[in-house]
């Protein structure tokens, strides 16, 4: 079986948010631990959020192992060729044409695009849903089309279930495991990536509430010039905050931290930053939001009210208010990180098996139906119409 993975979005190690890191655990296992040939393509226009092509230096710790002198259009190999192409639908379907996938693998940006091309082709598709505030009448045209359908969480997959008609498999994100790296017992209070759905608000006023303790907040998603100038503004009326820069070897980060809060705000698809401090005996406070209690699972503490400082402070006494009570707490976070479901060589033969089952039909009356409405909603009388009944 081959396995081809496309989207928009540069893949690892151009993007390193946690959708592209999954892609690529779950790509090297399929290659390296169940011998499937697989390869990854994205656009070098992108241009929705920053992404980088990867110093040399840094070769060694995003598992780079050698990149081709053919600038863009080379390969890198994280264990699997790894592309990047300008005019990417047209580069997309050369590639199709050369690599010959029986899967074709997306997510995020320009989906439905990419698998409607694989359908022409006659390939199987699967779009793996990472983001709980997904479009549903895309999602209901990814569906029709007969691909494979597969949630980073229980609770994205009932999600969906409900716009699509249909089960959705359940696979978790294969997330980084950093077991023989230790969290520091005195070291800081962490949070990962500073932005308002992610609950920096929170994080802030929870350190104006602890003043004695030290806290660290993670670049993750790169800070525009404009947010990081109010992110420093914020930073110097809250002395106990050291702010950090992005890096790519979280080991840094996660050896300086205690405790990791989640105070997430939107629904997350699922919270693979609890399953990586778990991993270092880090226990986790996070909102109960989205898929995040199946990530912090038993190995930490959710927050019902989770706009409510107070609530965190509350928490937060109750992990590291006694050496004893975080030890348990260490020890119960250890155990969760360690569970088969998040193995990644046991996520990769999971995924496999959705790769291998029974396709779902094409839904192509449903399919023409919508055609035909979309056309009929851009004329100008039976579009006011429409409008005016919100169809």
């Amino acid at each position: 079986m081959r396995i081809l993975y496309a989207s928009e979005r540069p893949p690892y190690p151009f993007f390193l948010g946690g959708a592209a890191r999954c892609a690529h655990q779950l790509l090297y296992s399929l290659t390296n631990d169940l011998g499937i040939e697989c390869a990854a393509i994205g656009s070098s226009d992108y241009s929705v959020s920053s992404w980088n092509y990867p110093n040399t230096s840094e070769y060694a710790t995003l598992g780079i192992r050698a990149a081709s002198n053919n600038g863009w259009n080379g390969a890198l190999d994280c264990g699997y060729p790894v592309h990047v192409f300008p005019d990417f639908i047209s580069a997309l379907d050369d590639f199709i044409d050369r690599f010959k996938p029986d899967i074709f693998w997306t997510q995020l940006e320009g989906a439905r695009e990419i698998l409607e091309l694989a359908s022409k082709k006659g390939i199987q598709g699967l779009f793996y849903v990472h983001d709980a505030e997904f479009d549903p009448a895309e999602l209901r045209s990814i569906s029709d089309l007969g691909c494979h359908l597969v949630c980073s969480s229980g609770f994205l997959a009932n999600k969906v279930r409900k716009v699509i008609g249909r089960r959705a498999h359940v696979v978790y994100p294969a997330s980084d495991l950093y077991f023989g790296t230790e969290g520091n017992r005195e070291g800081y209070v962490t949070m990962i990536n500073p932005f308002r759905v992610k609950g920096v608000d929170t994080f802030f006023e929870i350190a104006k509430r602890l003043p004695a303790e030290k806290f660290l907040l993670l670049e993750s998603w790169k800070l525009s010039d404009a947010a990081l100038m109010e992110l420093e503004k914020r930073l110097a009326q809250t002395p106990n905050v050291r702010f950090q820069q992005r890096v790519s070897d979280m080991r840094s980060i996660y050896g300086q931290t205690k405790l990791l809060l989640v105070p997430s705000v939107w629904e997350e698809g699922f919270g693979m930053v609890a399953i990586e401090a778990q991993s270092c005996g880090i226990p986790v406070i996070a909102s109960a939001r989205g898929g995040l209690p199946e990530s912090v699972g038993d190995g930490g503490i959710l927050i019902q009210d989770y706009r409510n400082a107070e609530a965190w402070v509350e928490a937060i006494g109750k992990v590291l208010g006694d050496k004893t009570v975080y030890q348990v707490w260490t020890g119960r976070a250890l155990r969760h990180a360690g569970s088969a479901d998040f193995v990644p060589n046991e996520l990769s033969r999971r995924f496999l098996e959705v790769c291998s089952a029974t396709a779902p039909r094409p839904n192509t009356y449903t399919r023409g139906m919508r055609a035909v409405i979309s056309r009929l909603a851009n004329t100008p009388l039976l579009g006011r119409l429409f409008r005016q009944t919100g169809q």
